[in-house]
């Protein structure tokens, strides 16, 4: 008979919509426990502390909150992108382990930092790259190191933003870091070699709207990848293909479609609607998908139940390669890295 295990005694800082998500996945796992969260705006704060039972901290005092919960072992830093660096150092230096979200910095000394700071304190610094902990994606990274390709050759990657997710973030800091961390981290999981140059392509340096980056990669081991992001896709009935990974080898291919989710439904008059069955589903009352995966994984790396799958290393590598996108984009020449 396998022992009890402890819950984790977890915190979480940026009560917004992932905030929020983690909060109830916390909730729901019997390997975590929320001690407390903490975020800038008071109401908001105030109304996830309510929801579940827990003290809250506002105008982003998350040192007050480790100061009076001594118990906390780890912590969740969700804040806005451009706000991860203050909280990370901070629970890191107070001997926390630390799950950040992607991307772990906008920067690539900011995320060195991190990492340097987590292998000072001893602490596990994981990075949020849901795709991960997504079982399309995993399934196709698997079969890739079987060999099932073959050689791997080349490898595409598409991820445009929808309009209303851009209002958050457009002018605050560079395209590169946004989505594309995502899909830079499964080139690098699914091919095992390092980008070594960088080319990148727009038409306004990818700081407008309406703008664009096409990015090609070169790996250590000959390989080369594509990457395709933009800020923003308008709003048109259907479904396109705005999310799209693909590895072409000697012996074969493998496709992730990531707009597929196996399920489509038609109403007379109006345009048809695509439940989520990947990413934050709600199963019998329960929450579910990638992210209870990486949250229930996380905890058990805490509790050394398993080693992690992605690590900080792995985020500041990937960080590296948007921070050589960007500079690509700003100075119209190939960075080698």
């Amino acid at each position: 008979m396998k022992e009890a295990v402890q819950p984790v005694e977890i915190a979480i800082v940026g009560p917004g919509r992932m905030g929020q998500l983690y909060a109830r996945l916390i909730d729901e796992s019997p390997l975590a426990h929320l001690v407390a969260v903490c975020g800038r705006s008071t109401a908001t704060t105030q109304a996830v502390a309510t929801t579940h039972n827990v003290p809250g901290y506002a105008n982003g005092d998350y040192q007050a909150m480790l100061a009076a919960h001594p118990n906390i072992e780890a912590v969740i830093v969700a804040a806005s992108e451009w706000a991860h660096i203050e909280p990370v150092l901070g629970a890191l230096a107070a001997g926390k382990h630390v799950l950040v979200e992607k991307p772990m910095a906008v920067s690539a000394e900011a995320a060195a930092q991190m990492v340097q700071a987590a292998e000072r304190a001893g602490v596990h610094l994981m990075v949020c790259h849901s795709l991960r902990f997504d079982l399309r994606f995993a399934a196709m990274r698997q079969a890739v190191a079987e060999g099932a390709v073959g050689e791997v050759l080349h490898v595409y990657a598409r991820r445009h933003a929808g309009q209303i997710a851009v209002e958050r973030v457009l002018g605050r800091f560079p395209l590169a870091y946004w989505l594309a961390p995502h899909d830079i981290d499964m080139m690098l999981w699914t091919n095992n070699s390092p980008v070594t140059k960088v080319m990148a392509y727009s038409r306004a340096g990818g700081k407008t709207r309406e703008d664009f980056i096409i990015a090609v990669l070169t790996f250590a081991n000959g390989v080369i990848g594509v990457l395709e992001s933009s800020w923003g896709t308008p709003a048109v009935s259907g479904r396109l293909q705005t999310e799209l990974f693909t590895v072409r080898g000697t012996a074969g291919a493998a496709e992730v479609l990531g707009g597929e989710n196996g399920v489509a439904v038609y109403r007379a008059g109006s345009a048809p609607d695509y439940p989520d069955t990947g990413y934050t589903p709600v199963l019998h009352d329960q929450q579910d998908g990638m992210f209870r995966r990486l949250a229930h994984h996380f905890a058990g790396v805490v509790r050394n139940l398993w080693p992690p799958v992605v690590t900080g290393q792995d985020g500041l590598a990937a960080i590296r390669v948007a921070a050589a996108i960007d500079r690509s984009l700003n100075e119209g020449r190939e960075i080698v890295l």
